[in-house]
């Protein structure tokens, strides 16, 4: 039992000594070199020069070539030691500003030393303290950095556009349209020789269904389609805007729209109409909801008597949009009624109405008419001309006098399927009535 307490007590006791000794090392890092702390170096090497001003250089038609230019910098740090480690080197940004040279050729510059804070901004510059960190630069591996100069020559060259990814099942791709099909480009003679063409990957993804467009960075390649350093190079032009049209394929049936009356309707008719169907590619909001191309109308009253069997031409209109793939323009609408015959008939049956204008009297002038009948073929043989009947219409008639053409109305009362054709008129004279008496015909 006692042995239990005296290894805990030991455990403590070692626990109290190491805080004391890491208190005791704190103060004295801190305050022993005459109540200031003790300083120590810290070296970050390679840290990259980053050059300001590159268009503008290019704009005098000159480049910073990377042969001869320094690209990095070895900087030595003194301070207190627990500061010190708290150097990030990524922080750490040394700039050199290119505008104001004007001519080309080898030339020293200061470059300039910032670090920065946590929204990315540089906070101090040259030998003052960085940050917030009592931490000063004892030692740069140089003090100015080398930058190689050349003048710059021009070269043209195509874009290709490279497609990554693929079409969804049942859809086609039209051709690429780029915002631009060359670009220029800027740089050293030799090396611009090397230079076949500029590259941009439009990416499709696994399934596309409508039109890509994507703003791409241009990538400068060999004559064996390998990509060039484009520090070597500079692009006035460095986004190209490429698209390709998606279209969804569908083959949509043709119909034709009948307007029927009440003697004749679609289901007196055979049709077909050739070719059943087409095949339209176009963008997939447009097409998704269409199912069939409508080619227009067919009147089938106006078609009896026409024959048997007649045949009718209509252009094949794609969606707004769309393309016709097929190759075929115009259908043909072939028509033929099952069971439907016409008949002129001579009738006699002509009689004023009972729609005769208060104080009028109607005389029918016209002693007989032909009408033309039409409907199921054994109905049109029975009718005769007693079964028609004829009278004015009299609307437009109702204070006029005298001998008019006026529009007959037609009917064949005793036989529902049969119908007629055409618009037909009769002579009426109108005259007004004596007083006291009815109308007379």
């Amino acid at each position: 039992m006692n042995e239990g307490r005296t290894r805990d007590g030991g455990a403590l006791y070692l626990l109290i000594a190491v805080a004391l000794a890491l208190g005791i090392w704190f103060y004295v890092d801190e305050y022993g070199n005459n109540g200031s702390a003790y300083l120590t170096k810290m070296e970050i090497r390679d840290i990259p020069i980053e050059y300001l001003g590159k268009e503008q250089l290019a704009d005098k038609g000159l480049m910073l070539l990377s042969d001869g230019t320094t690209e990095s910098v070895d900087l030595t740090f003194e301070g207190p030691r627990l500061l010190a480690v708290q150097l990030d080197r990524s922080k750490i940004r040394l700039t050199v500003d290119l505008t104001g040279i004007t001519s080309a050729g080898t030339q020293t510059l200061r470059y300039n030393r910032a670090y920065l804070n946590e929204e990315g901004r540089a906070t101090l510059t040259a030998n003052q303290k960085y940050a917030k960190l009592a931490v000063t630069v004892s030692r740069d591996s140089v003090e100015s950095a080398t930058v190689n100069v050349g003048e710059m020559s021009h070269k043209t060259v195509d874009v290709r556009c490279e497609l990554i990814g693929k079409v969804a099942d049942g859809c086609s791709a039209g051709e690429i349209r780029l915002s631009q099909d060359t670009i220029d480009v800027q740089g050293q003679e030799e090396e611009l020789q090397n230079i076949a063409y500029a590259k941009v990957s439009l990416i499709l993804g696994d399934a596309a269904m409508e039109t890509v467009t994507q703003s791409l960075a241009c990538q400068l390649c060999d004559a064996s389609g390998e990509p060039l350093d484009a520090e070597n190079f500079y692009l006035k032009t460095k986004q190209i805007t490429a698209t390709l049209p998606i279209y969804m394929t569908k083959t949509l049936p043709l119909t034709v729209t009948f307007i029927t009356g009440d003697k004749v309707r679609e289901s007196d008719v055979n049709y077909v109409i050739r070719p059943e169907s087409v095949t339209v590619s176009g963008e997939a909001s447009v097409l998704k909801d269409v199912d069939e191309i409508n080619l227009g109308t067919m009147s089938l009253p106006d078609l009896i008597g026409s024959g048997a069997r007649t045949f009718h031409t209509y252009a094949i209109i794609a969606p707004e949009g769309c393309a016709n793939q097929s190759g075929v323009s115009t259908a043909t609408l072939e028509i033929t009624f099952k069971d439907m015959a016409t008949k002129t008939v001579t009738t006699t049956n002509i009689i004023p109405g009972n729609d005769i204008p208060a104080g009028k009297t109607v005389v029918i002038e016209t002693e007989s008419l032909e009408v033309q009948i039409y409907g199921p073929a054994q109905s049109v043989q029975s009718v005769t001309g007693d079964d028609i009947q004829v009278t004015p219409d009299l609307d437009d008639f109702a204070s006029a006098s005298g001998s008019y053409a006026v529009p007959a109305e037609i009917t064949v009362p005793g036989y529902r399927k049969v119908g007629v054709r055409g618009e037909y008129q009769i002579q009426a004279l109108i005259t007004d009535a004596a007083p006291g008496s009815g109308a007379a015909s």
